[in-house]
């Protein structure tokens, strides 16, 4: 059966490295979203992102789509079915709203996976580390619940806290081998 394991945390709690090991330990394709933004230098069309003009964005069949500025970002269901081709079991790095979306849509094929950190201070240093602007991360983290998920969304989230590289890497293989 096709699944999707959803990646959603906080900022800084690693959901990034995780999906990027998911990919380079088991070739779990990550499903590409779409943005109307110029592509960056070093970035290429699918696969850094699927980049459209705002016509072709508007073509698309998302589950999930926002606006930032004038571009626009979200996911589809096309690049979910792209990636389905390569491989039975997918990742997406997704808000908590997207959440909701996917699971109302896709029921039993979603394992949603919340990544997290024991605590703010351990979210605050890998932000600074990451070169992020120190009074965004003020604003980011401030008034936050590190497990804050809402109460509707916890019978859903399997929540993994990411302190240490070694046992996150343990925590996701035990996950894979029980969803393949």
């Amino acid at each position: 059966m096709k699944k999707i394991i959803l990646i959603a945390g906080p900022s800084g709690a690693g959901k990034t490295t995780v999906s990027e090991y998911l990919t380079e330990k088991y070739g779990i394709p990550r499903v590409l979203t779409h943005t109307t933004r110029p592509m960056r230098s070093g970035e290429k069309q699918d696969v850094s992102y699927h980049f459209e003009t705002d016509e072709t964005f508007t073509q698309l069949h998302f589950f999930e789509h926002i606006k930032y500025g004038s571009y626009q970002y979200g996911s589809s269901r096309e690049a979910l079915n792209l990636a389905w081709k390569k491989s039975n079991l997918v990742s997406l790095i997704v808000d908590i709203k997207g959440v909701y979306t996917y699971i109302q849509q896709l029921g039993d094929k979603v394992y949603f996976l919340y990544i997290t950190t024991s605590t703010k201070k351990e979210l605050e240093e890998r932000l600074l580390k990451r070169g992020d602007d120190p009074s965004k991360i003020k604003e980011r983290l401030s008034g936050s619940e590190l497990n804050a998920l809402p109460a509707d969304l916890k019978n859903y989230a399997h929540i993994l806290i990411n302190d240490n590289l070694t046992k996150t890497k343990s925590a996701l293989d035990a996950l894979i081998a029980k969803l393949r």
